[in-house]
């Protein structure tokens, strides 16, 4: 075995790690079988725990000396950073679906290879710039996730889920392939660096056929991409995927695979529209819709969600309004690069909001399946009075609600005030504005959840059904683990601030 083969194999190896769990999960199902519904959660979350070790030796400097991992996976702080994120989700998904009551026993042990599955398309997608690769990976991810998103099978929302998911990903999936196609037919390679050189050849001297083909190929791929992170307007499917799905599956859709697909789109953007220089008309243009995009997309998710009952759809929106938030970092990337400030403060802002997202995010959806497991409760109705039933729980949950919101001492409160200054820095005052206007309206819908645990119903405790054993009293654990984090990253967000800077690209 060649050095440049170790060093390429080593640059991979939670992926390694995370091929291993799944044929390990997969083997033990079949020797156990149903005597035992915690011996394959416990053999993934070891896998899990593997991965995200061997990550903290792959960063750039144990990587080959290409950057790229047989050619086509990078090994760069960027994609280390998204990694990280989905491989701790999809380690902490697994862990709470273990305690989750929904997920039927037949087929508790066949959950956790898909998530594992799902987790290791998702790290590739992350690491690539070869298109071919990249069509792959999003279909490595998006495949076990239709599957998930069904896993429920006498649950009629549940199947009426998975069809949904799969029509919109299978329609999102052919448009964005059609849209690699003509930029290939452009550029003659599937590189994102070439693809860029072209484009940028193309735009400037090419024909007005040329520049319609350029023009109609970012439309195109960006509905692919659009739908992974859920934004407007390819984001119908998740309302109902996200309340009909089981709870852990609805944590995955919203953490692990929105990081993935904001993980590729702005390697996609920095490698194709900003690695060579490009006209500034297109930059003007292209700053423009992602701004406008944004924009449509916060104030739609906030304004939709103050009409929800139901907390998952509730958060459904919110996830919606989050990508809206996210694609601020995007307008104000794409919008610095055209001046003489470097374009690392847009892409700063997302990485650092979508760490805020992540500890928030998880949080708020883990405190929903505690409350659902307990009390069987889905709706706002529902959580009255339930604050004084399970305190701890209940509290968590206003952490994690008042982060999403964007309020001191929580780190949401950062995490917004960096987006609002890099839209500030790139000139666009009005974005920064909506944004402000649209955290007003999340807190009205945030504090709903709030008022109906704590102000709303019966002081008086009411019984439910407690879950005891270690897995449970770690899966709470881990909720007060990130209710810490969530206030600790508020006041001293040095550390995040390092992580986020090694991750540039």
């Amino acid at each position: 075995m060649t050095p440049e083969m170790i060093a390429d194999l080593k640059a991979i190896a939670p992926e390694i790690w995370l091929v291993g769990t799944l044929l390990v999960t997969l083997i033990a199902d079949l020797v156990i079988g149903k005597r035992s519904q915690t011996t394959v959660g416990v053999l993934a979350l070891l896998g899990v725990s593997g991965a995200l070790w061997a990550l903290m030796g792959a960063g750039p400097e144990a990587g080959p000396e290409s950057g790229r991992a047989f050619g086509v996976l990078a090994s760069d702080g960027f994609a280390g950073f998204f990694r990280t994120l989905i491989i701790s989700a999809v380690g902490l998904v697994i862990l709470h679906g273990m305690v989750f009551r929904e997920l039927e026993s037949a087929t508790r042990n066949e959950f956790d290879p898909m998530l594992i599955g799902a987790a290791l398309g998702a790290c590739l997608l992350v690491s690539t710039d070869h298109l071919i690769m990249l069509v792959l990976a999003m279909e490595m991810l998006s495949l076990p996730s239709y599957v998930l998103a069904g896993w429920q099978k006498r649950e009629r929302r549940s199947s009426e889920a998975a069809l949904k998911y799969l029509v919109y990903g299978a329609l999102a999936s052919a448009l964005m392939v059609f849209g690699f196609s003509v930029l290939y037919g452009v550029s003659g390679s599937v590189w994102m660096t070439d693809v860029g050189r072209a484009v940028a050849t193309q735009w400037d001297t090419g024909s007005a056929l040329v520049r319609s083909a350029i023009g109609m190929a970012t439309v195109l791929v960006f509905a692919g991409f659009g739908f992974k992170i859920a934004a407007f307007p390819f984001h119908f499917w998740a309302p109902d995927v996200y309340e009909g799905s089981p709870t852990p599956v609805t944590t995955m859709l919203a953490v692990a695979s929105k990081a993935a697909g904001f993980g590729v789109l702005v390697r996609f953007i920095d490698a194709v529209f900003l690695g060579e220089t490009i006209s500034a008309d297109w930059l003007a243009r292209f700053g423009w819709v992602m701004a406008v995009l944004s924009a449509v997309t916060m104030t739609y998710g906030n304004v939709t969600a103050v009409l929800q009952r139901n907390v998952k759809r509730l958060l459904a929106y919110s996830s919606i309004a989050h990508a809206g938030y996210l694609l601020m970092g995007v307008a104000a990337m794409v919008t610095l690069s055209g001046q003489e400030s470097p374009i690392n403060l847009g892409v700063q802002s997302l990485l650092f909001y979508m760490a805020t997202y992540y500890f928030a995010t998880i949080g708020a959806f883990g405190c929903a399946m505690a409350l659902a497991n307990r009390f069987g409760v889905e709706t706002t109705d529902d959580y009255q009075g339930l604050g004084w039933s399970a305190p701890w729980t209940s509290s968590f949950f206003v952490i994690f609600l008042v982060s999403l919101t964007g309020l001191p001492p929580t780190v949401g409160f950062i995490g917004k005030f960096m987006l609002f200054k890099a839209s500030l820095d790139a000139g666009l005052f009005w974005l920064a504005i909506v944004g402000a206007l649209n955290a007003a309206v999340a807190l009205f819908y945030y504090l709903k959840v709030v008022r109906a645990l704590f102000l709303r119903g019966d002081r008086e405790p009411v019984e439910g059904l407690v879950a005891r054993g270690f897995m449970p009293l770690l899966a709470h654990a881990s909720l007060l683990l990130f209710a810490v984090a969530v206030v600790y990253y508020g006041l001293m967000f040095d550390g995040l601030s390092a992580w986020v800077n090694s991750a540039l690209l």
